[in-house]
Formats: C-alpha cells, sequence, structure tokens
C-alpha cells in the first residue's frame, strides 16, 4: 500500500510503516509539482497533506485509488469535501491535536505582554477545543474573561469581547453562512472599541481583511501582541513589525500538535502503531526567542516551520523548566502560577 506525504511532515513514523509493508513517497507543497508526483503513482491508497495545500477534484482525478485523506492540521477550508465524498474518500483531521499548544501559545503572550491576570480581561472569540481551555483556565483561576461564539448555546457578547484589553481569536476559516469569517476583521467589525485593545492572532490569517491588516498601525486603539498567522503566507518582512511578537504559523507546533494529526490518520490505516506511538522527548519554549528567531531571518517562513523542532507543552516542563520560566513573570499571581502547567 502507497502513502502519500507532504513535505515538511515529520518521516518519524516512515520505518514502522515500511515494516508493516506500507511504501512512502513525498510531494510538494507546489501544486504542479503536487500533480506531476501524483501522476507518477496513481496507486497510492492514503495522502497525508497539511493546511497549506488545497485537495481538489483535479488532483484527486490523480489519484483514482485513493481512499483515505488525512489533514494532518486543523480547519478544512483547503479540502474539497463534496469531491471526497463523490468518491467516497474518507477524510480525517488534527481538529484538537493541537488546542494544548496553541493555548500555550496565548498565555506565553498574555505573560510576555504584561497581562494583569488580577485586573485585565481576556476575550475570546471561538469557544471550540482551544477557546474552552482559555474560557476554562481562567474561570477556574478567578481572573475575567468574555468570549463570542454563534455557534456555542452559550453564545456570549462580541461587544463584551472587544471590550476587553486583549482578545484572541479561535475560529474557522468559512467563506459562507451568516457567520462566515472569511475577511471579517475589518473597520466595522472593530467599529465599536472604545478603548486599547490588543489583539492575539494565532487562527486563520483569512479573517483578517487585507486592506484593514495592512492600515492597522494607523488605528487609535488597535495593537497587535502576538501574530501567528497572516493574510499572505509567507507574510512580507514589513508585516512582523506590525506585532510585538511575529511567530511563523507555529503556535500549534507542539511535538503532540504536530504529530496528533499524523496519528489520527494512522489510526485509519494501521490502529495498533496509532495505539503504540511513542512522542519524542521535546524542549520547553519561550516565544520571545521564537520570534526574534524570525525576525532575524524573515524570508525563511517555510523553512522555519518544515524544519521545525520538537517541543513540549506546559503540562510537560519539569520542575527546573518550571521555574525557569516563572521568573521571567515575578508579577504573576500565585493561582496562576498553581495552575499555569497542570490545567
Amino acid at each position: 500500500m502507497l502513502i502519500l506525504f507532504q513535505d515538511g511532515i515529520p518521516d518519524i513514523f516512515f520505518s514502522a510503516l515500511a515494516q508493516r509493508g506500507f511504501t512512502t513517497a513525498r510531494f510538494s507543497t507546489a501544486t504542479d509539482k503536487a500533480a506531476r508526483t501524483f501522476q507518477e503513482n496513481p496507486s497510492a491508497t492514503a495522502i497525508f497533506f497539511r493546511a497549506n495545500f488545497r485537495l481538489n477534484a483535479p488532483l484527486l482525478d490523480l489519484l483514482p485509488q485513493l481512499k483515505l485523506a488525512a489533514l494532518v492540521s486543523t480547519g478544512a477550508d483547503n479540502v474539497d469535501a463534496q469531491a471526497l465524498a463523490q468518491r467516497g474518500i474518507r477524510l480525517t483531521t488534527g481538529e484538537g491535536a493541537n488546542a494544548r499548544a496553541v493555548f500555550d501559545y496565548v498565555l506565553q503572550a498574555l505573560c510576555y505582554g504584561g497581562f494583569d491576570f488580577e485586573r485585565d480581561k481576556l476575550g475570546v472569540v471561538g469557544a471550540g477545543s482551544i477557546g474552552s481551555l482559555l474560557i476554562g483556565f481562567f474561570r477556574e483561576i478567578g481572573a475575567a474573561v468574555a468570549h463570542y461564539d454563534p455557534f456555542r448555546a452559550e453564545t456570549g457578547s462580541l461587544s463584551e469581547v472587544l471590550a476587553s484589553d486583549v482578545v484572541t481569536f479561535h475560529v474557522p476559516l468559512t467563506a459562507a453562512g451568516p457567520h462566515a469569517t472569511q475577511a471579517m476583521l475589518n473597520a466595522e467589525y472593530f467599529s465599536k472599541v472604545q478603548k486599547p485593545l490588543q489583539i492575539i492572532q494565532a487562527s486563520r490569517g483569512g479573517i483578517w481583511n487585507a486592506d484593514f491588516y495592512a492600515q492597522l498601525a494607523s488605528h487609535p486603539q488597535l495593537k497587535i501582541l502576538a501574530q501567528d498567522v497572516y493574510p499572505q503566507e509567507p507574510p512580507h518582512p514589513r508585516d512582523l513589525a506590525r506585532a510585538r511578537f511575529s511567530t511563523p504559523h507555529i503556535a500549534g507546533y507542539s511535538t503532540r500538535g504536530r504529530l496528533g494529526g499524523i496519528v489520527k490518520g494512522l489510526a485509519a490505516l494501521a490502529p495498533e502503531l496509532a495505539a503504540a506511538v511513542a512522542y519524542p522527548a521535546g524542549e520547553a519554549w519561550f516565544l520571545e526567542n521564537e520570534a526574534e528567531r524570525f525576525a532575524a531571518q524573515p524570508q525563511l517562513f517555510n523553512q522555519l516551520r518544515d524544519r521545525y523542532g520538537w517541543r513540549k507543552e506546559f503540562h510537560e516542563y519539569n520542575a527546573t523548566e518550571r521555574e525557569a520560566f516563572l521568573q521571567k513573570f515575578p508579577q504573576l499571581p500565585q493561582r496562576v502560577r498553581a495552575r499555569l502547567f497542570d490545567f
């Protein structure tokens, strides 16, 4: 059985797949190059791909034996779901796998940004896997939080969210429907903001209105605290300066976040392999270091993503790593310190 893997997906499971009789081949993120690979490998029965690759009907026509499409990332706006269904191809996604990683990213941004957990309020747009973690954490430590999600029974209030001190977005990219998110962050969206509001954007770059984003520096109230996604990727180097911390679309790239979507796909092919996965040991990470590395070499956006190392999530930090992080933020209340690594 032949499995196709997009470039940039870790090859950590290749040897185990080979031992079980699977063969693997790589394909490029560039559509024209990928098409040539597909033409050369029409017997492929599974494909593993990322959010930056659009799997559409013309490409699927080149893979007549395909049975599984495994999106290793979250969201599925890059997938022609109708074409998959028409061909009887199963789709798996990494939905939820990187929730803890992005949760950590947001908390690091808040800590580095000087968020006052005693007085400031966090606004959360989107109460799915990531948003619900943030809301739950804030409620548990007794910090102020507001949320808005029109698809939840507890909708919350967008006005209250935009009256917060920091707002973080965790929504899918959708182009149609009453609550479409494509280009939703525009002048009208923020028209009622009356006081300084900092933004954390680790959702989808496409939720920005590109023109509004380009003029954001002139807005009297809005500032970007941390951005991990951009209207155009790779971003222009000048876009990095729009935020205090800019990173190369790696918010969800903890070891578990990066491999979790792969494991979900593998579970459909080799359940015993997926069940026995041992995640590589990772390292503790610091947002300021990630931002400095990217700022020093903004032209390496894709390389920094593709060659990203193994990264721990907060709950995996050992005592030394926890202390090293906390020493950077002596102002953190005890109740935050007590739950930051164990929530």
